[in-house]
């Protein structure tokens, strides 16, 4: 218990110093808690405190510093609440000291960082202990003949409570000899009796007093003694002590058995009165007692016991002498024994880290510098210069520094980063030494563990791993393992495998796996050569540390070729098994006429050479077998030979072109014969594959094949042609349907509007194509066609206009037309329809001039005819198809067909229903007729037009148009 107090006395008294980590003085958190107070009593919120001091941030993980002994306080490492762990007792915690504080350090953690404070709990007294006195009764003795104020010593009370609580004062029954003296020695209240009236042993030979101490609480306690006074027969004189003095100094590391001092004292008295014998008073503690004797004769005090300044630094020795005859009365001395420090303690190295139920203190990797690794608390039981401590850390300990706080207080920090991966431990030497002579040491070891980081990505072994494996093998073949170390600890250490899906090298990564521990990789399916020769993907290797960490490998894997690929023969091309080749022969010349290209013309033909060589024989290329074998290598060199139907070696095949030549000098004699040849084309790998096929051969005339040919080519069409006339069929299709919406939509506005040359003219003048002269009535004829049903006025009002009518003024100059295909058609169709169906009389032929457009000859032209009128069905359909077509009609005077159409087979095209224009007879109905022609007949008519200009003209009609178009050389006219 007393070592206790005195290191909550040593760190109560510890000097105040600035830290040096710390920019002010540490924090200093009081509290203050009632003694006696039930267990789990709540003293005070370090976080509430702090926050009152103006913390800010996380403030969290606060943890006790042990001091070496147990603290009946606890505090929670959330929010730093103090409570008591049981019932305080101050007496206990305190015995003798005024004022009782337990003093004990935090750490706790700010924003990552561990910063330091103190806390000191005074513990407060209640008057719950009353005086005691040693015994009940004492008794002392006195000579009658005892001097005014002599003094006798009683035995004192001991009061365990501090402060006014403790004991105070004393006070004696009221008698007429004894007054009561109280005096203060070693902070201890003493009772002394002083005579104050003469005594006479025959008057009273005792007195009984009653002697009470008393402290000063609320409400004040006491305790008392009886002390019996015995008044003895006198006895003329008590020993005097000679030259003692009142102090001595001794140090603490005295040993036992020394000579303290010889006290002497001396008595006038003859023989047993005069004779003196020493002891220590009986009022004298016990632990003065155990430690010191005093010899009775003699009077030598010797020091029996050890001594501890720490413990206790002065003792109070009351040695008493006194007579051997009767009714001798002692004598008193008080000696004061004061004790001086030696530095017999070493100082002490206290170490506190976190967490706190590590067994070692830990620090992670990486940390930066002046990282909170532990705390250390030095203390020394000596005093003066032998308690100031120096404490540092030996060099070649690691990169850590010792930073003092405040006190003896210090801070363990980093001085640098460290790397688990280059050193995991570290052993700290911690060395603390006193200021005594000679001086005193302790060493304290501290590991450090330093804590693993994921602070390094897995390594692969290799940067690029390359595999080779043949073709067609097994799914799940394992041909490569992956390999990859994380020198991180647990999970930052744990590597597990993956394939990028992202692949940025191209490579389907379906086709391949990694095993996701051991790094095996497989391909999933059988994989051929011939697509792809080569494969790469990223392997790559990520750890379960956080944040992860990747790292990536590139794998390449080649693909060896296996001769899996049977050759293939695609010229000629076989079908079940037989190919057939025609070989043409010029009869004239008696040679071999070879083709150059896919289904050549005549153009294309030549007649090839006799090739000879040291191995081909003279004679006739006749073809070149044509194969491939996707292998590559030996397993795609391709072997070809004549294997049966050649006994007389007509034919000689070259066995690496596939050449067949025909070995004769006049191919002519061949013309009708057949050969049924075996062919076998094989490559070189191994094993050997075999294509075998059978080529007939047949030899046949050079002109009909040629005219066979040339019927094929005319009659074929490529797959590009037949292509595009679906695409133009299609487009006719969508313009024929737009053209139906357009007629149905807005009928009346097109059948309303007649058509007038001068409005036209008059309103096309800003036109920038419009014609550079102006036309005339005399430069346009109008034919009038039908359209739908045919309605003719009455015969009554109008006659016919016939072929010589005035409104030809200009014949048509002789010309070609060429006609686009579809009005072409269209005019066919015509033709049909106004001969009831039935065929023109002319038959149809071609005019092939190149750059020119096919022209039936169903609309034939003769220069005597001034115009020509083209008639429509009467049904909707033929209506609307004539209406979405588009007719044009070029004139080019220099371009004049070789060809002539005879008038006859022209006005028989021509059907006697056509529909024609009608005069009215009388001049009084000309203005009706007009309107009629405007309103009726010309709105019901398909406005064709065919117009003659001058030299070099040239008009276009288009029946797309809502108006009639005239194209007249420089641009359009309306």
């Amino acid at each position: 218990m007393l070592q206790i107090l005195l290191l909550l006395a040593t760190l109560i008294e510890c000097p105040p110093s600035h830290a040096h980590y710390l920019a002010s003085a540490p924090v200093i958190i009081q509290y203050q808690v009632w003694e006696e107070q039930p267990s789990g009593t709540r003293v005070g919120r370090l976080l509430d405190d702090l926050r009152q001091r103006g913390e800010t941030g996380s403030l969290e993980n606060f943890q006790v510093v042990q001091h070496g002994h147990a603290l009946p306080v606890t505090v929670a490492a959330r929010d730093g609440t103090v409570s008591t762990l049981g019932k305080l007792d101050r007496e206990e915690l305190c015995w003798g000291a005024e004022l009782c504080e337990l003093a004990f350090s935090i750490l706790y953690r700010k924003g990552g960082a561990m910063h330091f404070l103190s806390v000191r709990v005074e513990v407060m007294d209640l008057n719950d202990h009353s005086p005691v006195f040693p015994s009940p009764v004492q008794e002392a003795e006195i000579s009658e003949t005892a001097l005014l104020r002599m003094r006798i010593p009683l035995d004192h009370a001991v009061d365990p409570d501090a402060g006014p609580n403790g004991l105070q004062t004393y006070s004696l029954s009221s008698n007429e000899h004894f007054a009561l003296d109280v005096r203060t020695s070693g902070g201890t209240k003493k009772a002394e009796l002083v005579v104050i009236k003469e005594l006479d042993r025959e008057l009273q030979s005792s007195l009984e007093l009653i002697l009470t101490a008393w402290d000063k609480g609320n409400p004040p306690k006491s305790g008392s003694t009886k002390v019996i006074v015995t008044i003895l027969d006198s006895n003329d004189n008590s020993p005097v002590f000679e030259d003692a003095p009142s102090f001595i100094e001794l140090a603490e590391d005295t040993i036992r058995g020394t000579f303290v001092i010889n006290l002497h004292a001396t008595d006038p008295d003859q023989g047993a009165n005069g004779d003196v014998e020493y002891s220590l008073s009986k009022h004298v503690p016990v632990e003065v007692q155990r430690l010191f004797s005093i010899h009775p004769k003699t009077g030598a005090l010797t020091l029996q016991g050890p001594l501890d300044f720490e413990e206790k630094s002065m003792y109070e020795v009351d040695i008493q002498a006194r007579d051997l005859g009767p009714n001798a009365i002692p004598s008193h001395h008080k000696l004061l024994v004061k004790l001086r420090d030696v530095n017999d303690n070493a100082p002490r190295i206290h170490i506190t880290w976190t967490p706190p139920d590590s067994p070692v203190a830990t620090v992670l990797e990486g940390a930066p510098s002046e990282t909170f690794l532990a705390l250390v608390m030095v203390s020394d039981a000596d005093s003066g210069a032998n308690g100031l401590v120096r404490v540092h850390i030996l060099n070649g300990s690691g990169p850590f520094l010792l930073k003092q706080i405040h006190g003896d207080n210090y801070m363990v920090v980093t001085n640098d980063t460290l790397d688990r991966e280059k050193q995991m431990e570290y052993n700290l030497t911690l060395l603390a030494q006193d200021g005594g002579d000679p001086s005193l040491s302790c060493i304290k070891h501290l590991t450090v563990h330093i804590l693993d980081e994921n602070d390094n990505a897995p390594v692969f072994t290799k940067s690029h791993y390359r595999s080779v494996f043949k073709e067609n093998n097994i799914p799940g073949f394992h041909f490569l393992t992956v390999e990859a170390h994380d020198v991180d600890l647990d999970f930052s250490g744990r590597v597990s495998f993956s394939i990028r899906e992202s692949n940025e090298l191209g490579t389907q990564t379906a086709f391949f796996s990694v095993h996701p521990t051991s790094g095996a990789v497989t391909v999933q399916q059988s994989l051929d050569y011939e697509k792809s020769r080569t494969y790469s993907f990223i392997v790559e290797a990520v750890d379960q540390g956080y944040p992860p960490m990747t790292s990536s490998a590139t794998v390449l894997v080649e693909i060896q070729d296996a001769n899996d690929n049977y050759p293939v023969i695609h010229e000629p091309l076989p079908k079940k098994g037989v190919a057939m080749l025609s070989v043409p022969v010029n009869v004239e010349e008696g040679e071999i006429v070879t083709e150059l290209g896919d289904k050549a013309l005549e153009s294309s033909i030549h007649k090839p050479k006799n090739s000879s060589s040291h191995n081909n024989p003279e004679g006739f290329l006749a073809t070149t077998i044509q194969a491939s074998d996707p292998d590559s290598g030996l397993n795609g060199r391709l072997h070809f030979r004549i294997t049966d139907g050649n006994p007389s070696n007509i034919f000689f095949l070259d066995k690496t072109t596939g050449q067949l030549y025909v070995n004769t000098s006049n191919a002519t004699e061949l013309i009708g014969r057949t050969f049924k040849l075996g062919i076998a084309v094989s490559d070189m790998g191994t094993p050997v594959l075999i294509t075998t096929t059978t080529l007939e051969v047949t030899f046949i005339n050079f002109r009909d094949h040629f005219k066979n040919l040339s019927q094929d080519n005319q009659a074929q069409y490529s797959f590009t042609m037949l292509l595009a006339i679906c695409l133009g069929s299609t487009c006719l299709l969508l313009l024929l349907a737009v053209v139906l919406a357009k007629t149905f939509c807005h009928p009346n506005k097109r059948d309303n509007h007649a058509y007038n040359c001068r409005q036209a003219e008059s309103t096309y003048t800003r036109h920038p194509r419009r014609p550079q002269k102006h036309i005339h009535k005399t430069d346009i004829q109008l034919v009038p066609v039908l359209r739908g049903q045919k309605e003719t006025p009455p015969e009554d009002e109008a006659e016919a206009l016939s072929s010589t009518s005035p409104l030809m003024e200009k014949p048509l100059p002789q010309c070609q037309f060429n006609l686009t295909p579809t009005l072409a058609r269209m005019a066919q169709n015509q033709a049909y329809s106004e001969m009831d169906g039935n065929p023109p009389l002319t038959p149809s032929k071609t005019l092939r001039k190149p750059g020119s457009i096919e022209w039936n000859g169903t609309l034939p032209y003769n220069p005597s005819t001034p115009y020509r009128t083209l008639h429509k069905t009467r049904n909707s359909s033929s209506s609307s198809f004539t209406n979405s077509q588009v007719g044009t009609l070029r004139c080019h005077r220099n371009e004049v067909n070789s060809t002539t159409m005879d008038p006859s087979q022209s006005m028989a095209s021509v059907h006697s229903n056509q529909a024609t224009l009608w005069r009215p007879k009388t001049t009084e109905r000309r203005g009706r007729m007009e309107e009629y022609d405007h309103k009726q007949i010309l709105r019901k008519l398909v406005r064709l037009s065919m117009a003659a200009f001058e030299h070099n003209s040239s008009i276009e009609l288009s029946s797309a148009s809502p108006e009639v178009q005239l194209y007249c050389g420089t641009g359009p006219y309306l």
